[in-house]
């Protein structure tokens, strides 16, 4: 006969459940039969994590709502995108705290220094040879078919009891080479060691006059524990760093309750549509000249003219690279990269400041018309280098 079967999948029994079931006749043998169910590794606390908004101008405010169970205890982090390509596989994941988890799985009798399989005790079966047509026809144990005591072998089952959990052998009347029985086991475990492309987006920035200064530039922006309420809530007002990237986001928590959770990543996306970037080394040695490079970005719906300047100091030199142009053209979804060779004169954290203006002018690029903003967008971006002394 057949009958259905149901029962609750739940993250206790991730990642693998291994079922049994068997039934004792009459006549005391037992009949069983087992399957493994790949269960997937999903975590009992649930943790979910959005921005809101979920793109925003560098310098300005965005929430970061977290939802998980009452009271839990968690931990969050958002970084730049950049971070995680360094070393993705060091991501926690759920499969990476599965895999931190004991034991998961057994097959076998042989664990350490112990080795648990047991002879089958029960005597053999005597039965005659059979002549049939010329043939001889001798009876012989089947190894391959297996019986109740393989199955709760494979599943790491010890049992005690007086019921038949082995089947019948014959007894022996052929050379010895034809009886071999393996006994082998084993335990097997799991392995328990888991360019930004932005389309044009019109409504990131309306047509007012605007002017951004940007000086701070984070690899880790978020990293701090909070404690949620009584409903599983939390909400962080923080404020968007003046890097143009995708920040990631995702959390941790802990729960007397629920145990432990980890949310999905989520990110949210600095952007401003005219923007510049500076190219500069780490640290020089002072007297020591190096490339300054000033990229400009347009991501504006038309054609645009730039200047480019770069803020004078006492405490370097810089010579244009090239022919230093009074403005420069810059159509939709281009960039256009200024340089300057420049030598420090001073020790410490030297500051370079470069800013780019979006120009009203009537002069054409090539063949297209330049679109003038109503009143014009400036964009500075303010970065230190260390210089150290030579030697």
């Amino acid at each position: 006969g057949t009958f259905r079967l149901s029962f609750s999948v739940e993250a206790a029994i991730a990642p693998v459940a291994q079922m049994l079931v068997y039934t004792t006749s009459p006549s005391g043998e037992v009949i069983a039969s087992s399957e493994d169910f790949q269960v997937e590794m999903c975590l009992p606390n649930k943790v979910r994590l959005s921005f809101a908004p979920k793109e925003g101008l560098p310098a300005s405010d965005t929430h970061l709502q977290l939802h998980t169970s009452p009271r839990s205890l968690c931990a969050l982090r958002a970084v730049d995108k950049s971070v995680l390509l360094m070393k993705p596989e060091n991501e926690l994941s759920p499969s990476s705290v599965y895999h931190l988890l004991p034991l998961k799985e057994s097959q076998g009798y042989s664990f350490r220094e112990y080795y648990l399989e047991e002879d089958n005790v029960n005597p053999c079966v005597s039965l005659d040879n059979l002549s049939l047509n010329g043939f001889l026809y001798i009876p012989i144990s089947s190894d391959g078919e297996g019986d109740a005591y393989d199955i709760l072998k494979e599943l790491g089952l010890k049992v005690f009891t007086s019921s038949k959990i082995h089947k019948p052998e014959l007894c022996e009347h052929y050379p010895e080479h034809m009886m071999e029985r393996s006994y082998s086991g084993s335990i097997s475990t799991m392995n328990l060691h888991g360019e930004l492309s932005y389309d044009m987006a019109e409504d990131v920035v309306d047509g007012n006059a605007m002017e951004t200064v940007r000086k701070y530039f984070p690899e880790t922006w978020i990293w701090d524990i909070v404690s949620v309420n009584s409903e599983g809530k939390a909400d962080l007002e923080v404020t968007i760093p003046d890097t143009i990237t995708e920040w990631k986001a995702n959390a941790f928590c802990t729960s007397a309750d629920t145990g432990f959770g980890l949310s999905p990543t989520v990110s949210l996306r600095a952007f401003q549509p005219f923007f510049v970037e500076l190219t500069v080394p780490y640290s020089v040695v002072r007297g020591e000249s190096f490339t300054l490079k000033a990229t400009v970005f347009n991501y504006l719906p038309a054609c645009i003219r730039v200047r480019v300047s770069l803020a004078e100091s006492t405490h370097f030199l810089a010579v244009p690279e090239g022919k230093l142009e009074e403005s420069y053209c810059i159509c939709a979804n281009e960039r256009k990269t200024v340089a300057w060779a420049v030598t420090p004169r001073s020790l410490g954290q030297v500051e370079f400041s470069v800013t780019t203006e979006a120009l009203q002018s009537q002069q054409p690029c090539g063949n297209y018309i330049v679109e003038s903003p109503e009143k014009g967008r400036k964009d500075t971006v303010i970065r230190q280098l260390l210089v150290e002394v030579r030697g």
